[in-house]
């Protein structure tokens, strides 16, 4: 899917990648239900479209540092020789931010409590990992000069905290009051496990000294 060029022919699983990432910032609730009725479109497919993105990132920020370095050149006094300058920022926030989505994705999945005896099922999967490929897509923002790009990638996350709102209501049924409820029993949830390894990183440290 990455590399994609006039004429080559694409394939049904990257023609439904494309049309996910077109519904996502065109018709967002259109964009949930191709993910759940497309049997092509699993979390391996989602997850390869975050990662295709993900490359974006550094590419533009290189892009976008040698821009300015040849603007200095032209106009400045001083001039950064390093195009890398940024890079590896650019790169691990997506990464880092999705796992933490993923884990938000787990709880979601097992908040409620599910009879299965009644024929209850648990609700879909990757409903926020989904919601978060605007996130992802806000890659391309690099490529601009700070903090144009940081506010842009800024929206970028909103917009995907919203797409979360929406998918919930969407694929899960839950009203505005029980979304704020899960994001704050997820928030206390992870905190918790997070005290838990810092307190264990405390302890081998001191032991360790």
């Amino acid at each position: 899917m990455f590399l994609i060029t006039p004429n080559s022919e694409l394939t049904e699983v990257e023609k439904s990648k494309l049309s996910l990432l077109e519904k996502i910032f065109r018709a967002p609730t259109e964009a949930f239900d191709l993910y759940l009725r497309n049997v092509s479109l699993g979390r391996k497919e989602l997850l390869r479209l975050h990662y295709a993105l993900w490359v974006l990132a550094p590419i533009s920020k290189i892009a976008g540092n040698l821009i300015k370095i040849i603007l200095d050149l032209v106009f400045g006094n001083e001039v950064d020789f390093n195009p890398f300058s940024g890079v590896i920022t650019s790169l691990i926030i997506y990464p880092v931010l999705l796992l933490v989505v993923s884990q938000y994705d787990v709880v979601r999945v097992f908040y409620r409590k599910v009879d299965r005896t009644k024929g209850e099922n648990y609700p879909a999967a990757d409903v926020l990992t989904l919601a978060f490929l605007a996130f992802s897509s806000s890659s391309v923002f690099w490529i601009l000069p700070s903090p144009i790009n940081l506010g842009l990638i800024g929206i970028s996350f909103l917009y995907s905290i919203y797409l979360s709102y929406i998918g919930m209501k969407r694929v899960s049924g839950l009203d505005s009051k029980e979304i704020l409820i899960f994001f704050l029993f997820g928030t206390a949830y992870l905190l918790s496990i997070s005290l838990v390894f810092v307190f264990i990183y405390n302890i081998i440290r001191t032991l360790l000294n």
